[in-house]
């Protein structure tokens, strides 16, 4: 014949206690796991500390971007000597900016500070090439 086992699990936080028995030995245990539950306080797990490089990695990504206050008004100057009375492509207006000594980041930027003009004082139309291409406007 089988004998006729009882058994108990009590889980708090991480800590699980599990027995299994007969049955006036398993009522004992499971009232001292229950007090014990009771005066066992659970916190909630700390925060890793952040690594040193990974707070470095951070200030390296906020510097820099987009320097629109820079560009901007360069490109307005490009556009008052006459420079995009011609079409030209971003990367040539990047190349003069880059030869005035324009603090420039990358294409992005330039491209909209461009796209930003197209409206009002720039015309912007794809070439041959499938490429976009800017003008002032007549």
């Amino acid at each position: 014949m089988s004998e006729e086992k009882y058994r108990f699990r009590v889980k708090r936080g991480d800590i699980e206690i599990e027995y299994e028995g007969k049955s006036p030995e398993v009522n004992a245990r499971f009232k001292e796991a229950f007090d014990w539950v009771k005066t066992v306080t659970v916190s909630p797990p700390k925060p890793e500390p952040k690594k040193e490089k990974e707070l470095e990695e951070k200030k390296e990504k906020k510097r820099g971007g987009a320097r629109t206050a820079v560009i901007s008004p360069a490109i307005d100057e490009l556009i008052e000597e006459g420079f995009l009375d011609d079409f030209k492509r971003a990367d040539h207006v990047l190349d003069e900016l880059t030869r005035k000594t324009v603090p420039v980041s990358g294409i992005e930027p330039v491209i909209l500070a461009l796209n930003r003009r197209v409206p009002k004082v720039l015309d912007r139309v794809k070439d041959k090439e499938g490429k976009w291409v800017y003008r002032k406007k007549t």
